[in-house]
């Protein structure tokens, strides 16, 4: 059985967002000032996610990303992580890379399939101004123990016009140096009251920003399924675009979410999807319930972020660390 929406894409990536919780302040993700975080009681146990894991697994996904907040802020998250990987051939995190230092052993212990280490500035001062918090030396050096130690990695960047934007010819020096793929994001307007939407920078200036310097660059056309379009420089070094809010590759969309609280999300656009805590936490509801819950949630996917996005009530964007990345 496969998760295949109305659209014929089938949907066999699962984001799983593990908290709510962070350790950082990023502009474009969290307001200044925090936000209400859910109760542990009211988030996914381990068990749970396992569970839910183990259906998802049966119902064709085969990658899995832990997100957040900052999935390793959460304890004993390598009980979650081997779990994980007993259920899936790729397991991948998204991180900011502040607290990596403790579990390099433990990722090459499971093979981790990849991370995606959050940086959106080079510079110390300015890693400040978008973080708001002082942890821009441990990043560096964590990043640069993962290239050194050989565990997979990609960087991401939020682009932001007028604050790091300057930045992007830097970070595809970084790395074409250090032999790592960077990805431009561009900036959403989640946190709308901090002014997200006055740093908009589209897809296309950003690789106009790149090509400037880079000439040889040439888009990649493998066929795969992407979240971003990727580039090659004539040396072989990967850079990638992720159009997140020109939303051009929702075409071939084949991620689904599942927030800290237990709700599937069929897009990043959504407000509102499918509670499976309240079904996981049901004593009589099976697997087989669970699965068909999922089915009839992935059937009603939209057709792009566009069309979700205009069904809302309100606006669409929370909080990033609410919906799980």
């Amino acid at each position: 059985m496969e998760l295949r929406d109305k659209f014929d894409r089938v949907a066999d990536y699962l984001r799983i967002g593990v908290t709510d919780r962070c350790n950082l302040r990023c502009r474009y993700c969290m307001p200044e000032k925090g936000i209400d975080f859910a109760d542990r009681k009211d988030l996914l146990s381990y068990e749970e996610i396992i569970r839910l894991a183990r259906v998802f697994r049966e119902l064709g996904v085969n990658k899995v990303r832990l997100t957040g907040g900052e999935p390793f802020v959460r304890k004993d998250i390598g009980f979650l992580l081997k779990g994980l990987s007993d259920l899936f051939p790729k397991v991948h995190i998204t991180t900011n890379a502040t607290l990596l230092q403790n579990y390099i052993p433990l990722l090459k212990e499971v093979n981790i399939s990849g991370l995606n280490i959050s940086i959106d500035s080079l510079d110390r001062d300015k890693f400040f101004l978008i973080t708001r918090r002082d942890t821009y030396d441990v990043v560096m050096s964590n990043i640069l123990a993962c290239i050194a130690q050989k565990v997979p990695a990609k960087l991401n960047v939020v682009v932001m016009k007028g604050v790091n934007d300057m930045e992007i010819v830097d970070f595809v020096q970084f790395g074409k140096d250090h032999g790592i793929t960077v990805r431009f994001i561009e900036a959403m307007p989640f946190n709308e009251d901090d002014g997200n939407r006055d740093v908009f920078l589209p897809a296309v200036e950003i690789l106009n920003r790149i090509s400037e310097r880079f000439p040889d660059i040439r888009k990649v056309e493998n066929g795969a399924i992407a979240s971003s379009d990727t580039y090659v420089l004539e040396d072989g070094q990967k850079v990638g675009i992720i159009p997140a809010y020109s939303r051009t590759l929702c075409s071939f969309c084949n991620r689904i979410r599942m927030t800290p609280q237990g709700e599937l999300m069929t897009c990043l656009y959504s407000t509102s999807g499918t509670d499976l805590r309240s079904l996981v936490r049901t004593p009589d509801v099976s697997d087989a319930d669970l699965k068909q819950h999922i089915a009839n949630s992935i059937i009603k996917k939209k057709k792009d972020g566009f069309v979700e996005e205009k069904d809302q009530v309100g606006s669409a964007f929370r909080s990033m660390t609410k919906i799980g990345g």
